[in-house]
């Protein structure tokens, strides 16, 4: 499989190859080739595969079939390069990265790995083709009706609708569905490599992201049985592997949106006037995010491995996700109030950032639901604890659960050290027990824990001030319910 990567560039040292990286996308968006792109459609295919070419996967790609030694900050700076030039690029290097790359090379064959990353590195590339339209957001496991059967030996039959998945119209899709044996749907999931040739599309009419490609995918037709990707021999592991795909993905989205964090920065000092006080102010209040944005970037890139599970790391995924989001959004959304009209202007840097963002708040899990079981996960007794006998005392309150969960004390900061400053937190936190929070109770309890999660990291006064002062609103929503 070398042949498909530059092995010059497996050989390059970290600061070597990300330079690379940065040139070449420097070369698509010079100046000059500014005036021939526009984003709100498409970034031509010639021009993505030109900055493939130079590397841009290839953090994602294990040593074993080509690609670079196992280096998560790699993978979170090739995401946070790629947002410096506008949410869809850094969100298409995402999908093809750690939603195609990662899972069809850590539970595909030889020869569906031969396949997909020959159409990866040398064409259109894929996507991952979970959602559906009669489901939706609802529990995938649960409720997903794709299926196929076996018609013999080599041949299986799938009917599958999908949307939503970015890269919908590339040259295959991973699609997840389940086994249909003697009439019935089993619980297990697979993931089914497909070829372009076996899927119709009708063409989504997206708000945003229109630059990623969304559509309606039906497939019904007889595939090669070859074609399926097992993800376990079990049933409840298929689920668990299933559920460790956007484990990582969620832990790797913080290169995402760090990028386009730095992206809204760059573009409003260039854009707005900053001598008007009120404007400063909300600048700072960006750059406040920004900081928390970094202090999640640098958790990432020190706590997590491309190569190790993360299956222990459920919470703290749900943290990154729906933290980062919310704050990148809030972000993107005072930066184009701040540039007045000019915010809405067709083709301005910054016109279509908050709408092109707003669905990275809902994708994967909205964020509320997501705050609701970070709530659920803390509330628990981890792995770690489950093995050693610990069970957790629902008469707990949620200050003793903090103060006992190890999560919270493996970072760089004691836990010791902030809870001086933040009295009247401890007081809240002291004051319920864990089975007094009920279900819309458990929203802001998770935005909370969120927020301490961050604030145990950091020893920046500016930040730590201005997390203590978002924590005491969501202490404000949960005291009004």
């Amino acid at each position: 499989m070398l042949n498909l990567i530059d092995e010059a560039l497996v050989k390059m040292n970290t600061n070597e190859f990300l330079n690379n990286i940065k040139k070449a996308f420097n070369d698509i968006f010079s100046a000059e080739n500014m005036e021939k792109i526009n984003l709100m459609n498409y970034l031509p295919e010639d021009k993505w595969l030109y900055i493939k070419k130079h590397g841009l996967l290839l953090p994602f790609l294990t040593e074993k079939f080509g690609g670079r030694k196992a280096n998560q900050f790699e993978i979170q700076e090739v995401l946070r390069i790629a947002g410096n030039y506008g949410v869809p690029v850094t969100l298409r290097t995402g999908i093809e990265g750690a939603l195609v790359l990662q899972p069809l090379t850590e539970f595909g064959n030889s020869e569906q790995i031969t396949k997909g990353l020959e159409l990866i590195f040398n064409g259109e590339g894929g996507g991952l083709a979970i959602t559906e339209p009669e489901t939706s957001g609802s529990a995938i496991a649960k409720e997903m009706q794709s299926y196929y059967e076996y018609v013999d030996e080599n041949t299986v039959r799938l009917k599958s609708t999908k949307y939503w998945q970015g890269n919908s119209q590339s040259d295959f899709l991973l699609v997840a569905a389940k086994e249909k044996k003697d009439g019935r749907i089993s619980k297990a999931i697979s993931l089914i490599f497909v070829p372009k040739k076996y899927i119709k599309y009708d063409v989504l009419k997206s708000e945003g992201l229109k630059a990623v490609r969304y559509a309606v995918n039906k497939i019904d037709a007889l595939i090669p049985s070859k074609y399926i990707i097992q993800l376990s021999d079990s049933r409840a592991n298929s689920l668990r592997e299933f559920q460790n795909i956007f484990i990582r993905s969620r832990l790797q989205l913080i290169g995402m949106t760090h990028g386009i964090m730095e992206y809204i920065l760059k573009n409003i000092k260039k854009y707005s006037r900053s001598e008007i006080k009120f404007v400063e102010r909300e600048i700072e209040e960006i750059r406040k995010k920004y900081a928390a944005s970094q202090v999640l970037y640098n958790y990432t890139c020190n706590n997590i491995s491309p190569d190790k599970s993360v299956a222990d790391k459920l919470m703290e995924a749900n943290i990154i996700k729906s933290l980062s989001t919310d704050y990148t959004y809030e972000a993107a959304k005072t930066a184009q109030k701040l540039l007045g009209a000019k915010g809405f202007e067709y083709g301005h840097p910054m016109s279509n950032i908050a709408i092109d963002f707003r669905p990275f708040t809902i994708f994967e899990g909205p964020n509320d639901m997501l705050y609701a079981e970070i709530y659920d996960q803390f509330s628990k007794a981890t792995a770690e604890e489950k093995k050693m006998g610990v069970k957790i005392n629902k008469e707990l309150t949620i200050y003793d659960r903090f103060i006992s969960d190890k999560r919270f004390k493996v970072l760089s900061v004691s836990t010791e050290n902030i809870i001086q400053k933040i009295d009247d937190i401890i007081s809240f936190m002291k004051k319920y027990s864990l089975n007094e929070i009920d279900q819309i109770k458990k929203v802001f309890t998770g935005k909370i824990i969120s927020k301490l999660f961050v604030l145990i990291q950091t020893e920046l006064p500016d930040l730590s001030e201005f997390l203590i002062k978002d924590i005491k609103k969501d202490i404000l929503d949960f005291e009004y319910c």
